[in-house]
């Protein structure tokens, strides 16, 4: 006759109760995507070589002092951590029907998406860092690690957060859209440009002063900013006020567009 052994609970799931589930949330999807983790690589490669074009024109013309390699080198390493790469999973659950499936589940489909995102973060960093650390070592002599690294840190989910809400709202136009690649490609193109991945906003026209007031930018600009010294304490908390608002905006927006896309759908019939 066989003995079952009595169920054991493990020093995290007892530490962690009904929240568990959360975590093995994250390890399922980390442990889902890490088979793909050498493709990544070489998709992160490509971000790699586009940073490594964007310092050598401020090289070539002079400016590439060593705050601006910090703000380039370092920043996109924080930008990396950030990343959700979630508005091509959302737009394909939509587009292939496969939302029914996840809203089938005990979990809210947002609340699922925000934990997978914190997955795919941490998983992303690893394959950016893989891609990156070539390009950092060529520059190291320039690169200085004396910022402000506690208010960076500080600065983190609130970045995430932002990223996570515009790149599901990306995914969201599949609900209007035939293809939503269309809306993905620009949203990933905004969040290049108008982030300050790619060269800080302050050198732009006063025309487009504007744009560090958007949303894109406190993922990568402020942040980098306020990591260099260039704030005041009072700007850096105004910064973090800004954040925290697009934050709030950003997540009711979300939630409606979600609201109004499932009753485009119901109305549909899909």
């Amino acid at each position: 006759m066989t003995q079952t052994q009595p169920f054991t609970s493990t020093f995290l799931q007892k530490l962690l109760g009904r929240n568990y589930k959360w975590w093995y949330l994250i390890n399922y999807w980390i442990r889902s995507n890490i088979v793909y983790f050498w493709s990544e690589v070489f998709v992160s490669m490509n971000r790699a070589v586009t940073l490594l074009g964007a310092v050598i024109i401020f090289l070539y013309f002079g400016q590439g002092n060593e705050s601006i390699l910090n703000y380039l080198l370092l920043g996109n390493l924080f930008f990396a951590v950030t990343d959700p790469v979630l508005s091509w999973f959302v737009s394909d659950n939509i587009k292939n029907g496969g939302l029914t499936r996840w809203l089938m589940y005990p979990i809210k489909y947002t609340t699922f998406l925000f934990f997978a995102a914190i997955a795919n973060g941490l998983y992303m960093s690893l394959t950016y860092l893989a891609a990156l650390i070539p390009v950092i070592f060529i520059f190291r002599d320039n690169i200085s690690l004396t910022g402000n690294f506690g208010l960076i840190l500080l600065f983190l989910p609130m970045s995430f957060f932002i990223r996570f809400t515009i790149q599901i709202l990306a995914g969201f136009s599949s609900f209007w859209f035939v293809e939503g690649a269309g809306v993905n490609h620009l949203t990933q193109s905004f969040e290049s440009f108008l982030s300050g991945s790619v060269f800080p906003l302050y050198i732009l026209p006063a025309t487009f002063s504007f744009v560090i007031f958007v949303p894109f930018s406190f993922t990568f600009y402020h942040p980098m900013q306020i990591y260099l010294g260039k704030y005041s304490p009072l700007e850096t908390l105004y910064v973090f006020l800004g954040g925290i608002a697009w934050c709030v905006v950003l997540y009711f927006l979300a939630k409606w567009i979600f609201k109004l896309g499932l009753k485009r759908n119901e109305s549909v019939g899909l």
